[in-house]
């Protein structure tokens, strides 16, 4: 028996059949749980002709079948949307906000892909990224303060660093707070 791993999650067609697999997956999970799962947004690298759907129409109507709600990993989207020439905001926008119910952040590294375009792969090793905060500052907008993790699992700094990047994370919910009550 030959075992497989992968260090990331393997990219999937955004179509029906995916999407039927998927949800029937989710189900089972929430069955035997006795309650909702939440669902993390990936970070994707390539793109399949076979996806009938974007990512953010997919993962929307996973939670929308399902029940489900959705971990919204900041920095996933934005190197997604990166990666495939997307506005991030928009991507944003396009998810089931109402639904998130935790917020991951974590930081990137950039690279260059075989054709020369901007590659960002998600690594873990490093600070959250000044476009990652501001993606994030809008989705505090939009889903109110929200639990958020940091996510820092590779060259792991010293702790008085590690918790700069918490506080920052809590100033930056409470201003989102604030920015989200003056909207409504």
């Amino acid at each position: 028996m030959t075992e497989y791993s992968s260090y990331d999650l393997l990219p999937l067609p955004y179509n029906e059949a995916t999407l039927l697999r998927v949800c029937n997956h989710i189900d089972q999970i929430q069955n035997v749980l006795r309650r909702p799962m939440l669902l993390e947004n990936p970070t994707s690298y390539l793109e399949f002709r076979a996806s009938t759907m974007s990512e953010t129409a997919f993962i929307s109507e996973v939670i929308r079948r399902t029940g489900c709600g959705l971990l919204l990993d900041v920095n996933n989207l934005y190197i997604s949307a990166v990666n495939h020439n997307r506005d991030p905001q928009q991507m944003l926008q396009e998810l089931p906000l109402k639904q998130v119910g935790e917020i991951h952040q974590a930081g990137y590294a950039e690279n260059v892909g075989a054709a020369g375009e901007r590659l960002l792969i998600d690594s873990h090793d490093t600070a959250v990224s000044d476009p990652v905060w501001e993606l994030y500052d809008a989705a505090l907008i939009l889903t109110g303060a929200v639990a958020t993790l940091i996510e820092w699992d590779n060259n792991i700094p010293p702790l008085a660093r590690l918790l700069l990047e918490a506080d920052r994370a809590e100033q930056r919910m409470k201003q989102g707070q604030n920015n989200a009550s003056t909207l409504f």
